[in-house]
């Protein structure tokens, strides 16, 4: 278990458009010299400044204080220490009114030397990497974690992801295994529900062989695949990992209240 350290202060280095709905900024920064390596696909705490505010104040990330950084949950895309440049990518979602969350506006909008913190990284996902197949599904808030997993497992690592992407200039060149089969699906509005991923596990010829199996993305569509998976095909939760990362009409603090009570139940 990584030893939870005090959270970081960070600047941006860099900040662009990898697709049209996915943004990369590269963060820099004394305090990352000790972020520890292998962790792409854990997630981190970002702790973004309050309107107004030209850092966010990392005393009090974790209390109630009036002036608490607003805190969202990203991923680990990669961590070069030999550059101390940590990637984060963010899914861009906006309103009808082309606004999106904190997060997403503060990263359309990161200049470099604009400060941010970090916290964490937290455990990494999907440990089960022993295995006879592999099946990704996640849509583009979980299209980070789920590439930077594809991208450390074995040469030969066989088996089959599939991305639900806003367009398709969303899709992205992967460095993964020959061996993985990657389909590209387009939903152009992700505010609204959609099948895609669980009907594509349920048209897949499953191959035989123990999977380890990694799904993420929107809550309703994610539970769905989660009986699917666990229920209907019997697969062992010890070699899956499935978790909601958002909720539509939910933001985050409210999703992240829900899923608690959910994973009570």
């Amino acid at each position: 278990m990584i030893k939870r350290s005090p959270p970081r202060l960070l600047s941006v280095k860099r900040s662009y458009a990898l697709t049209p709905h996915m943004q990369r900024v590269v963060l820099t920064g004394e305090q990352l010299l000790d972020f520890p390596v292998g962790q792409e696909g854990a997630n981190v705490k970002l702790l973004i400044p309050q309107p107004g505010q030209q850092a966010p104040n990392l005393a009090a990330f974790r209390t109630q204080a009036e002036d608490r950084p607003i805190v969202r949950t990203y991923t680990v895309r990669q961590y070069r220490p030999e550059d101390n440049e940590l990637d984060i990518d963010f899914a861009i979602h906006t309103d009808a009114e082309g606004r999106g969350g904190p997060a997403c506006e503060w990263a359309i909008n990161a200049q470099p030397g604009d400060m941010i913190g970090v916290a964490g990284p937290g455990p990494r996902k999907l440990n089960s990497l022993q295995a006879d197949w592999f099946l990704f599904a996640a849509d583009m808030t979980a299209l980070p974690a789920a590439s930077a997993i594809l991208e450390s497992l074995a040469d030969d690592a066989v088996g089959y992801a599939f991305f639900e992407v806003t367009s398709s200039a969303d899709a992205q060149q992967l460095r993964i295994p020959a061996g993985i089969k990657v389909k590209w699906l387009v939903h152009a509005h992700p505010q609204k529900e959609s099948s895609q991923l669980l009907e594509q596990m349920q048209d897949l010829q499953w191959p035989t062989g123990t999977p380890s199996i990694f799904v993420a993305g929107e809550g309703n569509a994610v539970r769905k695949i989660r009986q699917y998976v666990l229920k209907e095909r019997g697969v062992a939760r010890d070699h899956v990992y499935i978790s909601p990362y958002w909720k539509i009409g939910l933001v985050e603090d409210e999703h992240q209240v829900q899923k608690r009570a959910e994973m009570e139940d």
